[in-house]
């Protein structure tokens, strides 16, 4: 993506302040963030030079997500979901893709869990179902909906298929009523008999017919990073705001910020914790990627030092926005504070299954060296 990208990412702090109140209460991002994020460059990132896109390295995505999200934690999460969506432009087969990543700039969605059923009907194939937490789903053309497919008798095929549905084939029903994240349309969107194509559709173990390093690298050596740091992100937003107020000397009800050394302790301790756990994830992935320049695929234990980063990462930032909060003294108390609006949103973001502890065992089993198949984490 580089640093033409990353300026462009930067620039967006006007578009977004401008409109963050709004979208807050629209429950959506507004059209001028939406087309100010497809403006930088960063939905094409993940898509492969040969549709269009720019083939970028995973780190420098990431650091872009960080910064957006640092902004406003909605537009932050969106821009992962957009993004990381264009990433299956590599898995999916090459003309459909083709068709459905025609435009690398337009950001999509994806919905993983196989809440859907795909069954025959004639010749057809149609899908029913109905899936919870589609975000960026208000701003997208397809979306990636897991289902179970059963193409011969009542025994689904053992492994379920990822399978891209242009929005419009779908009902987006207006659920979305969370208190964090709330611009973020993350509403149910469902199916009732919409014919698809298994040529639009995947599985999470299938190889990129694409070549190049972003190609070589496991999926969620991609996908988790993008996701978990915009969490970091909503944290590194909230430790900027208090920094402000300690160098500015604000005065609350209980003094100056400046003056009182317990505060400032903890100040200091959660952007050391957070600055560590960027470091870590960064880090992690970033040997990733220099596997995959090398033509090779990261192994089991590092693909699990992504992961566990990842997994540990939305906790820090929840800490880290918690304590922020809590600095901000009585003002943070009050629905506009934007400090309460980053500590809604990290929490509304731990909810996500990629950050469940469930995981967490599995993880801790290939970090020890176990060779752990745990798709689509541990391929």
């Amino acid at each position: 993506m580089g640093a033409t990208v990353l300026d462009q990412v930067d620039r967006l702090g006007d578009v977004i302040s401008e409109h963050v109140d709004a979208m807050e209460q629209q429950r959506r991002l507004s059209d001028e963030v939406v087309g100010a994020v497809r403006a930088t460059g960063l939905n094409r990132a993940l898509v492969p030079a040969a549709l269009g896109g720019d083939d970028r390295n995973v780190v420098e995505v990431v650091e872009a997500l960080e910064r957006i999200a640092a902004m406003d934690g909605s537009t932050g999460w969106c821009a992962a979901i957009g993004a990381g969506s264009n990433l299956f432009a590599g898995y999916l087969p090459k003309d459909a893709a083709a068709e459905v990543f025609a435009d690398p700039d337009q950001g999509n969605a994806g919905m993983f869990a196989p809440l859907g059923q795909v069954r025959p009907d004639g010749d057809q194939l149609r899908l029913t179902g109905r899936w919870p937490f589609c975000s960026n789903s208000l701003h997208s053309q397809w979306i990636g909906v897991g289902s179970m497919w059963f193409t011969s008798g009542e025994e689904p095929e053992p492994i379920p298929r990822l399978v891209f549905v242009p929005v419009a084939d779908l009902t987006i029903e207006p659920t979305w009523d969370g208190p964090g994240l709330s611009g973020t349309g993350s509403h149910h969107a469902s199916a009732d008999g919409v014919v698809v194509d298994r040529e639009h559709s995947l599985t999470f173990i299938d190889p990129s017919w694409a070549d190049g390093p972003l190609w070589r690298m496991p999926l969620f050596c991609v996908l988790g990073p993008a996701l978990g740091i915009t969490a970091l992100g909503m944290a590194r937003g909230s430790v900027a705001e208090v920094a402000e107020r300690v160098a500015g000397g604000t005065n609350q009800l209980r003094g100056s910020l400046a003056d009182d050394a317990v505060a400032l302790a903890d100040f200091a301790r959660a952007e050391a914790a957070l600055r560590a756990a960027k470091a870590g994830m960064v880090d992690a992935t970033a040997r990733a990627w220099e596997h995959a320049e090398r033509g090779e695929r990261a192994p089991k234990v590092l693909q699990a030092e992504v992961a566990a980063s990842t997994s540990y990462g939305i906790e820090v930032a929840v800490e880290v926005a918690s304590t922020m909060h809590r600095l901000g003294g009585g003002s943070a108390a009050y629905a506009g504070s934007t400090l309460l609006r980053r500590l809604r949103d990290v929490e509304a973001a731990r909810q996500h299954i990629l950050f469940s502890h469930a995981h967490r065992s599995t993880f801790a089993k290939a970090l020890a060296g176990e060779d752990t198949f745990y798709p689509p984490f541990l391929i």
